[in-house]
């Protein structure tokens, strides 16, 4: 899988910018990319020219990331996927109760479901380039990655708790998501 390009809204708040500092650490062959006042555009053309064919695009909603959306990216082209994931609530690593160091950059990674299957599994396992996979226990995974993002339903919605591969201890922000949304696709022609 190519290089992906993590990116928010424009002007992103303090807390927008530190969830992106600890996504861009656990999930694997991404580099972020600080908007400020690039157009969404030049963002493109950058990820182009970092050899990245994908954006992970962080929305923000009352200055907290509020959704996710997933863009391709190549010459003279960028398509926006008709996947949104709606994100409800955040934990970032620095809200916890315990000291968490992140010591080295994730290499790779799983999404894991202990117990029903979710759309947001494939959709991520695709736009992430990650494996998925259900599983029973934690056991059968542990060790093999460095990074584990556990999906578990919670009432309506999602909770996504990233997770070090090794201790099974927090390793990235937590995440209370909806399931995938679908939205119409869209083309944005470069010039």
């Amino acid at each position: 899988m190519g290089l992906i390009v993590l990116t928010s809204s424009r002007d992103a708040s303090i807390r927008m910018r530190q969830f992106l500092n600890e996504l861009e650490l656990v999930i694997p062959n991404v580099v972020k990319v600080n908007r400020g006042k690039l157009s969404i555009i030049e963002v493109a053309g950058k990820a182009l020219s970092l050899g990245a064919d994908r954006i992970l695009y962080i929305g923000s909603r009352g200055g907290n990331p509020g959704f996710m959306r997933f863009l391709r990216v190549r010459e003279g082209v960028i398509e926006v996927m008709p996947y949104f994931i709606r994100i409800f609530g955040v934990k970032l690593l620095i809200d916890l109760p315990v000291n968490v160091t992140i010591k080295q950059r994730a290499r790779n990674g799983i999404i894991v479901s202990l117990r029903e299957y979710a759309e947001a599994m494939d959709v991520l396992s695709e736009q992430l380039g990650l494996l998925s996979m259900r599983v029973y226990d934690f056991e059968s995974v542990r060790g093999m990655y460095d990074v584990i993002f556990l999906i578990n339903r919670v009432d309506n919605e999602y909770e996504v708790q990233i997770l070090n591969g090794r201790d099974l201890g927090p390793y990235g922000p937590f995440m209370r998501i909806s399931d995938v949304i679908y939205v119409k696709p869209r083309v944005i022609r470069i010039e």
